[in-house]
This record gives C-alpha cells, structure tokens and sequence, in this order.
C-alpha cells in the first residue's frame, strides 16, 4: 500500500479555488488577506488515479458525448467495502451533484406551501432549498450540551413540529454538518420511526459518510428506513470523500424501486445528467481510492484530536467531530468581550464588507488574520460558533490555532 502525505503543502492560489478567492474571503470575515480556513474542501491532492484518469480522458483531445454503463455497479462495489450496505441495484439512481440531487426530490416529493423539516444547526444550502422553492421551513433544533459540547438528537421535540406543521419531508444530514456527529443507529431509528408515522419522506444528505473515524460506524439512513417501512432517499457522493468537491456527482439510493424510476424519469424530463469529468473522476475515486481514504480518515482524526487538545485550556473550546475535516468552535465565552471589541472598531466588524459573515468571523478575520465560516451562516441561534476547516496540512492548522488564540488573549 503506497504512504500518502497529508502533510505535503498544496499551493492554491490562483487555481479557480473560490476557497483561496480574496472577494469570497472578504465577503465573510471583512479582511480578504485572511488564511482561509473555511469553505469544505480541503487542501490536500487528490488520489493520483483520479488525476490520472481525467488526464487520460483529456489526452484524447475530443470531449464527445460520453456512455457509462456501470456507475451504479460500481456505486454498490464501493458501499458494500466501506459501509457494509448493499443496496439493490435497482434502487439506485445518478444524479447531478448533491444540492442539484436534493432540490429536485424536495420539488419532486413536495409542493409549494409544504412543510419541511430540517435540523438546525443547518448547512445553509438546506434553508435556502426550502424558502427559495416556496416551501415552509421547520427548524428542528438538535440539543446542545454546552459542558459535554456535545449535539444530540431531540425525537421529541421532532414529532411535536411533526403534529403542529404536518410537513411533507424531512431533510436530515448525517453525518451531521456543521456538529460533525455520526448518529448511533438507535437515533436514527427514531427519526426513522417517526417519519413512517406520520408518512413523511426523508431525503438524508451523507456527503460525509465515508469520512467516517475509525470507532465511528456510518449508518446510511436507508438501511433504518428499511427496518421501519420510512419512505427515503438516501444520498452519497465522491465530492468530500475523495476531494473533488467542484466534480458534481451523487448516488441517490431509494427505499423502493418505483421511487427510483420517478426520480430518473424526472431527470430526464430536465435533461439533468453528469458531466464527463465528473463521472470520470468519481468511477476513478470509487474503483481506485479505498488506501487513499483510509490514509486520509486517519489523519483527519488526529488532526481533530490534536485541534481539541490545544483548544482545551482556552476559553474557546471544539466540539470534536466524529466524521470529516470541519469542526464547529463553541466561543461563548468569549462572544461578550468581541461584541465590545465591535463597538469600539466599527470599520473593522462593518457587515456591508462581509454580507456573508458574522460578528466571529469578522473577529476572527481582522484579529487574527484568519477567514471561518460565523455559526450564524447555520442558523440564527449558533452565532456563539465558528466552523473551522481543518482539511490541510498540520503546519497549516497550528498557525490558525496560534493567531486565534493569540487574538482571543488580546481581548479585554
């Protein structure tokens, strides 16, 4: 098995990367000059098949139509290896990347004016797909433990919204983003359980699934569907897996074959499909990139561990995640004292410089020169928090970690 080195410091700049983009840097923490340690992709190079793969597809010098006859084939191979899940061919559909995949089953499986559920703290994409295509959005709050740091699923608080705004879906996330939670199966069948009650579908984005930490088992929702008679879709991709986030692919595993049909029959009444290179790159990842992960997950899981202990002795302190390269930061402590801070430089926290940003990530940007997603871009009640991306290299990250606690010193 080859060594990967995730240590290995990729240069970004000037690469197309809106992650190293000075405007879109700017536009959340008012300093375009911040190290960016936001967006979720990561820095690191992909697994040199996928590069090769692409280079030989490009080396043909035509990009014509292309035909591949195996994708859900080859889908099926990859989860059976990493979950231990083997769902049925003919529950399976391609689809054009993910936020792509979930709007049309949200527009698909709902209608205007319809409820829809989705847990908060929330990857913003989710509340914008409900409120831009004219549904009803449910804030489903998970319970934060602030001494455990810890986010947990509330069932019951799930089935009173169920009972008061009869929703029509339920967008779930697992592994959980921004909290970085893998949920055990005893969670998710509750969630599962309450869905088949009340006959409500559930479209589960598992992005991150395969970034799973050794100790964390995955549980694609569909396998808890299953046992309780839920309706759902399951939906997975290669994007944050194998790091090829701008490639728009995912898998869309249904609980019934009929399910599966419609979504296809719709796809082609769109005229939706995946690009050449995408599908190239994601049949590459899936056949070729198992050592790759494997090398990766352990990484990311101690570079998680290493963030926490640092932090540790700090007033702020990371919520650890079980899954994935992004972590939110609990900074309640210290949320007070840089709201003071604001008062004091208005310039520097003015949000017509960063629209897209908060009172943290505007701190966090000036202060300490580094560039974080604000908690309140995941819902307006988690402006306590940052997300941290830590998908690069460990140098990289003790310097981030320096700065921001050197700024937080600072504070009076």
């Amino acid at each position: 098995m080859p060594c990967y080195d995730f240590n290995s410091i990729v240069e970004r700049s000037g690469s197309l990367s809106v992650k190293y983009a000075p405007r879109a840097i700017e536009s959340i923490c008012n300093n375009a000059h911040a190290q960016p340690f936001w967006v979720a992709d990561m820095d690191f190079a992909v697994a040199m098949e996928i590069s090769q793969a692409i280079a030989e597809q490009a080396a043909h010098g035509v990009l014509g139509y292309p035909l591949f006859s195996s994708l859900r084939e080859e889908f099926f191979d990859w989860a059976m290896m990493r979950h231990q899940w083997g769902p049925d061919i003919n529950r399976i559909a391609i689809g054009p990347g993910m936020l792509t995949t979930l709007a049309l089953l949200l527009d698909l499986y709902t209608k205007r004016g319809d409820a829809v559920i989705v847990p908060m703290p929330a990857y913003r994409p989710f509340v914008q797909m409900v409120r831009e295509n004219k549904r009803t959005l449910v804030e489903w709050h998970f319970t934060y433990d602030s001494k455990q740091h810890r986010f947990t699923i509330d069932s019951n608080q799930l089935e009173h919204l169920i009972r008061e705004h009869h929703p029509g879906a339920l967008i779930f996330c697992s592994p959980h983003n921004p909290s970085g939670r893998v949920f055990s199966y005893e969670e998710l069948n509750e969630v599962a359980y309450l869905a088949a009650k009340y006959h409500i579908i559930v479209i589960s984005d598992e992005i991150h699934a395969d970034l799973a930490y050794p100790g964390f088992k995955h549980i694609p929702f569909d396998t808890v569907a299953l046992d309780n008679g839920c309706r759902a879709v399951t939906c997975m991709a290669p994007s944050k897996t194998f790091n090829i986030p701008g490639e728009h692919y995912c898998n869309a595993v249904f609980t019934d074959s009929e399910l599966a049909k419609g979504f296809i029959t719709r796809l082609h009444s769109l005229f939706l499909g995946t690009g050449l290179f995408s599908t190239v790159a994601a049949s590459a990842a899936y056949r070729y990139g198992y050592d790759w992960l494997i090398q990766l997950i352990e990484y990311l899981d101690a570079q998680a561990h290493h963030i926490e202990e640092v932090l540790r002795p700090s007033p702020i302190r990371c919520i650890v995640p079980e899954a994935s390269f992004i972590g939110f930061i609990d900074c309640s402590a210290i949320v007070e004292s840089v709201a003071i801070d604001a008062t004091r430089k208005p310039d520097l926290y003015d949000p017509a410089g960063s629209p897209h940003g908060g009172l943290l990530s505007r701190f966090f940007g000036q202060r300490a020169g580094i560039a974080m997603n604000d908690g309140s871009w995941f819902g307006s009640d988690y402006g306590s928090f940052v997300r941290f991306n830590f998908g690069t290299s460990r140098k990289r990250v003790d310097m981030a970690l320096s700065r921001m606690l050197e700024a937080v010193d600072r504070l009076d």
